[in-house]
């Protein structure tokens, strides 16, 4: 009696163990999960598996209080004009502000800087800096319209600038953004400051032949082609002008 009693209460026991160490050896026969830390699943503030798209689409839609999105392409052609653009704009998505910029600049690519922690004002002044020494520049730059501007609540501020590459190689631009007037007043405050660089590289060989082409068509109509055009005419008319001579007997 005592046996069969004893053998009662440890079969339960018996029983728990055994399910315990099954669930143990799945997980560990379990490739995808063996030696997986935690933090490495995909996880969201909401936590619901599939969030990350849910936040992607908000995110792209999610107003801020100041944008900034600026444009030029990394890569450009020696002696050859490009258009560069900034838009600033006050309580706007980022998707329609990369789209104006992209819009607004010769957009070979889509890699758009964009800051949204940027301080506004009423009035705003932007310039695009060479960082080459003055005597040796990397880039004629040319501001298209005026570079200061008056900021508007509800429509973005555009700025461009035509830049050329005067010679091949990485080279260093500055965009400074400058409040002149705050919304509050003030004036004078510091400027914000981001770093662009961009790669230049030679013509390619036909971009040479048609630019000289184009510059020196005067040149080569007046010195080459018009004594060839007079050369063949005069001797079209000592041709004509000469008998021919009779077929002997």
């Amino acid at each position: 009696m005592k046996f069969s009693a004893l053998s009662r209460f440890l079969q339960p026991c018996f029983l728990f163990y055994l399910l315990v160490g099954c669930n143990n050896a799945s997980i560990e026969t379990d490739p995808s999960l063996a030696g997986r830390p935690l933090e490495s699943y995909p996880a969201s503030e909401t936590g619901k598996v599939g969030a990350n798209e849910t936040e992607k689409r908000s995110t792209a839609i999610k107003k801020f209080n100041s944008v900034l999105v600026f444009h030029a392409n990394d890569t450009m052609q020696v002696k050859k004009v490009y258009t560069a653009a900034l838009a600033l704009a006050r309580n706007a998505a980022l998707d329609p502000i990369i789209k104006l910029v992209l819009d607004n600049s010769d957009a070979s690519d889509t890699n758009v800087i964009s800051v949204t922690d940027i301080e506004l004002g009423k009035r705003i002044k932007a310039e695009l800096i060479d960082m080459s020494p003055r005597d040796d520049p990397s880039f004629i730059i040319k501001t298209v319209g005026n570079n200061e501007q008056n900021m508007n609540k509800t429509k973005p501020a555009i700025w461009q600038w035509n830049l050329e590459p005067l010679k091949e190689g990485e080279h260093k631009l500055m965009l400074s953004v400058e409040v002149i007037t705050s919304d509050d007043d003030r004036f004078n405050l510091p400027a914000r400051n981001i770093p662009i660089r961009i790669f230049a590289k030679k013509d390619p060989f036909f971009t040479k032949v048609g630019s000289f082409f184009s510059s020196y068509w005067q040149w080569i109509i007046t010195g080459i082609l018009i004594p060839i055009f007079i050369a063949w005419l005069t001797n079209a008319i000592k041709q004509r002008n000469e008998p021919k001579s009779k077929p002997k007997a």
